[in-house]
């Protein structure tokens, strides 16, 4: 397992292709790894936790029947604002985050783009064990600003555009029944796996719309009454 572990660490700080799998990790074995590989990256540098896998599609995918949990970092924060190059393997999601006070309680909701690396080296190692092992795909994530929560998510929405092009629509409900559902689901699991939560977390509460590649263009995600994120993805 030690040499399982520097290889994904090394991976994840190059931005490379992630080592061959075991396809026999247990879901306890990779929150383990998980455990490990955070450790080495800088546990002191993890600023909040992303829920993953929050639809049957994705779940389905690869492999497993429920959500799963990794660590973002100081490290990969960006703003609203950003440009960046982008390498093979890189997505976007459109998201919700959710700001956690000292007591672990939600005080603000802002509008979230993650950009997950899935670098796998072979699409047989894309399994759900397996993602939870290498941080759930954790990478970079630009934040937008912080605004009072809303009173319901469900007539809400984000829609994400590229150079003036619509990619999608979709219900900020869409991750296990909306933002603060999927809240409570990550406070409960966060316990079950020994997962610590930093002071003032933020909480990244699942994808909407899907996962997207992160080709070169201009971007605007556009959460209506919640904000937008603005960013450019470069050639690299």
């Amino acid at each position: 397992m030690d040499e399982l572990i520097a290889q994904i660490v090394n991976a994840l700080q190059t931005r490379t292709t992630l080592p061959k799998f075991s396809n026999s990790l247990t879901v306890t074995e990779a929150y383990e790894i998980q455990h490990h590989v955070v450790s080495n990256l800088g546990s002191d540098s993890v600023v909040g936790i992303k829920a993953g896998l929050t639809s049957k599609g994705s779940q389905e995918t690869f492999g497993i029947s429920h959500p799963v949990l990794g660590r973002i970092f100081e490290f990969g924060r960006l703003f609203s604002g950003t440009s960046f190059n982008e390498t093979r393997g890189g997505f976007l999601e459109c998201e919700i985050g959710v700001r956690l006070d000292e007591s672990r309680s939600p005080i603000s909701v802002c509008p979230v783009i993650e950009l997950p690396r899935l670098a796998f080296r072979n699409p047989d190692d894309a399994l759900g064990p397996n993602l939870i092992a290498c941080n759930v795909a954790a990478d970079r994530y630009i934040v937008g600003d912080c605004t009072e929560i809303p009173r319901s998510f469900a007539e809400r929405s984000v829609t994400l555009s590229r150079d003036r092009e619509i990619l999608c629509t979709a219900s900020l409900s869409e991750p296990l029944g909306g933002p603060l559902d999927s809240l409570a689901w990550m406070q409960t699991e966060v316990k079950a796996r020994d997962i610590a939560v930093p002071d003032g977390a933020l909480m990244l509460t699942g994808a909407c719309g899907g996962i997207h590649p992160a080709r070169p263009g201009k971007y605007v995600a556009d959460y209506g009454s919640l904000g937008r994120v603005e960013f450019e993805v470069l050639v690299d």
